[in-house]
């Protein structure tokens, strides 16, 4: 009688345990596949982030390809233009002001005067038109140049970033597929070991 409750008592340890077993393998189960849902959901924020940050980057270079090469190089003529402009308004106002002065015999001091200060203002006209010619020039070598590098740059950026998510998600799913099918492997065991005692 003795044995026989031994072996009912052993017979229900090895239950008690087998059951505490499997509810903690279920425990890890239902925790895998909440860590998989969280994943999933993780990445599916990641991606859509991703997506935006390319579809932005795109859009830029698409305007800049567009409109940004062709409003600089516009802005930069229309300066240039304005200023050839001005320089052309002061070569002329000299050249007034010498015929006026030489026809009315103002004072030597005063058509001087007004003389230089016109010199002045045309030699000030001409240094703005040649830095607006090194401006156009500048842009043209390495401003334009630099800016299409950034926008391009910022499309790869955010095509790699994209790959990346990718593939860290692929990745983290598949270790942790291999987990939850570790974890119904070792539960069918538990189950299988349960049903033979």
């Amino acid at each position: 009688m003795r044995t026989t409750l031994t072996l009912l008592l052993v017979c229900c340890c090895q239950t008690l345990f087998a059951q505490n077993d499997t509810d903690l393998t279920l425990s890890d189960l239902r925790q895998a596949e909440l860590q998989m849902t969280a994943l999933v959901n993780s990445h599916s924020l990641e991606m859509h982030d991703a997506r935006n940050s390319l579809a932005v980057a795109e859009y830029d270079l698409a305007v800049f390809n567009s409109f940004g090469k062709i409003e600089t190089a516009k802005t930069l003529a229309l300066d240039l233009f304005l200023e050839q402009d001005a320089l052309s308004d002061a070569t002329e106002e000299l050249e007034q002001l010498k015929i006026m002065y030489d026809r009315n015999n103002l004072a030597d001091v005063t058509a001087q005067m007004v003389l230089d200060r016109a010199e002045r203002s045309l030699l000030r006209q001409q240094i703005s038109v040649e830095l607006a010619q090194t401006e156009i020039a500048k842009w043209e070598q390495f401003g334009m140049i630099r800016q299409q590098r950034e926008v391009n740059d910022a499309v790869t950026s955010a095509k790699l970033n994209l790959a990346y998510l990718e593939a860290e998600h692929v990745s983290s799913r598949f270790e942790l597929n291999r987990e939850i099918d570790d974890i119904k492997l070792t539960l069918a065991e538990i189950r299988a070991e349960t049903n033979n005692e």
